[in-house]
């Protein structure tokens, strides 16, 4: 049953239409998205820039024209409404800092945010937030919902007649909360209309680096609609209600890569004719996922950004090549929809020889231990690629128990010859409390199989 917090929930009564755009009114102060994004609270330097803008955008009766270039994407490159934003003034401050002094211990944080090893302070004035969705684990952006919308900016816009919102509810794909559009009424439109919005706060990027960005839908039902992302106003993802099951989560992932001129950057969500949920959102460059803390689940090294990392491999049949590959050269994988750079890699020169097999198995990669919880459901998510539809087959284990086997002729591979997502959503038995994942390549002809993208997340106990 959906749980929704009555204090959470924002509704507006629609008098008329408003503009998409969600331009305010020029008197006043506004915080509106323009607001949102010339004072980003998590970015101290951002806010000290604005600051120092807002101070000088009127001297001299001159209006100033040097808009800072996070903010011109949400406010334009008229004076009116940053003028209108200037005047509400930063609503956080980060100029005085917490003075530490030397003795060191481990605190446990809010539901919000991971626990974490700091020095005893005594703190000075700061008007941060009580409870923040941080980023942790080279992340540059995360939205688990755990505090609220904040540091995310909704808007409603008005294509009903009666009443429309958004709630943080129950439950989520990760943790307890979710973001959730709510609209209750007839559309004020004749064909599509969005609903909805969501933004996130300013965050940096580095020119030319490619970045991984993760998040996970829920739909109420089968409808006319989809949920759009952007990032700085690039197509990031489009995810189609009547593409996925009805009342199941949903993982998510699209790359994206910085150009020569992008120092900055920030998503945002579009609801188009559709109610859904929103979770788990992600923004890490690939090479945070090399090494044992990676910014989305407990799997070290799934990206083969840096090699094989954390992973052992086995190659029983000595006819097949294996390993972890730069695929960014070889024209096999033109249009295969890659994550990064690299993958793991297994190539069969022809027919093999059973004797040389373990059960039809060339070649496997087998993880590290993790920590499980018994009873808890946990998320196995990776992408696959066949070079063509007699190759063979991918088996995926954990402790040595099959759970998982993708052909290339699946309908959810699409097409062999490219990188097509794999959801396995298991639960760890009694009595388990440490969990391998296997994945094994079973091969009956000529060609290549590729492994990226791998996942092993913890997920809330109502995900199906």
């Amino acid at each position: 049953m959906l749980v929704v917090s009555m204090a959470n929930f924002k509704t507006s009564v629609a008098l008329a239409v408003v503009a998409l755009a969600g331009i305010s009114a020029g008197a006043g102060c506004a915080a509106d998205n323009c607001y949102r994004a010339l004072f980003p609270c998590p970015s101290p330097s951002a806010v000290s820039v604005a600051s120092a803008f807002c101070a000088t955008i009127t001297a001299s009766g001159t209006t100033a024209t040097n808009y800072p270039t996070r903010a011109t994407n949400a406010c334009g490159t008229t004076a009116d409404r940053y003028i209108s934003a200037c005047q509400c003034g930063p609503t956080c401050s980060y100029s005085t800092l917490a003075t530490a002094t030397s003795s060191s211990s481990t605190t446990s944080a809010p539901a919000c945010e991971p626990p974490s090893t700091s020095t005893t302070s005594t703190p000075t004035t700061s008007t941060a937030p009580p409870c923040e969705s941080t980023p942790v684990n080279g992340n540059l952006l995360y939205g688990d919902f755990e505090c609220d919308v904040t540091p995310w900016t909704a808007n409603v816009f008005a294509p009903f007649i009666t009443v429309f919102g958004y709630s943080v509810t129950t439950p989520g794909f990760t943790k307890a909360n979710s973001f959730q559009t709510k609209f209750l009424g007839t559309p004020n439109c004749p064909t599509t209309c969005t609903y909805a919005r969501l933004t996130s706060p300013v965050f940096p990027v580095t020119p030319g680096v490619k970045y991984k960005y993760t998040f996970a839908t829920w739909f109420d039902g089968i409808s006319r609609g989809f949920v759009g992302t952007k990032i700085n106003d690039r197509a990031g993802r489009t995810v189609n209600a009547i593409d996925y099951p009805v009342s199941k989560w949903r993982f998510h992932q699209t790359p994206f890569q910085a150009n020569a001129t992008e120092n900055e950057a920030y998503v945002f969500y579009e609801w188009l004719n559709v109610e859904s949920r929103l979770d788990s959102i992600t923004f890490a460059p690939l090479s945070a996922y090399c090494g044992n803390t990676p910014p989305l689940g407990l799997l070290p090294d799934g990206e083969f950004e840096c090699g094989l990392g954390a992973w052992t491999q086995q190659k029983p049949d000595p006819s097949v090549t294996a390993g972890v590959v730069n695929i960014t050269a070889d024209s096999l994988y033109t249009g295969s929809f890659p994550m990064g750079d690299f993958a793991w890699r297994m190539v069969s020169p022809g027919v093999p020889n059973p004797a040389n097999q373990e059960l039809r198995v060339s070649a496997r990669i087998i993880s590290g231990a993790m920590s499980v919880t018994p009873g808890k459901k946990y998320l196995v998510y990776f992408t696959s690629f066949f070079s063509n539809r007699t190759v063979g087959s991918i088996g995926v284990m954990i402790n040595n128990s099959p759970i998982y086997t993708r052909n290339p002729n699946d309908a959810a591979q699409v097409t062999p010859a490219a990188f097509a997502p794999n959801h396995i959503i298991w639960t760890a038995t009694a009595g388990l409390t440490s969990a391998s994942v296997k994945i094994e390549t079973l091969v009956f002809g000529a060609g290549t199989i590729a492994i990226d993208s791998v996942l092993f997340v913890e997920l809330n106990d109502d995900v199906v």
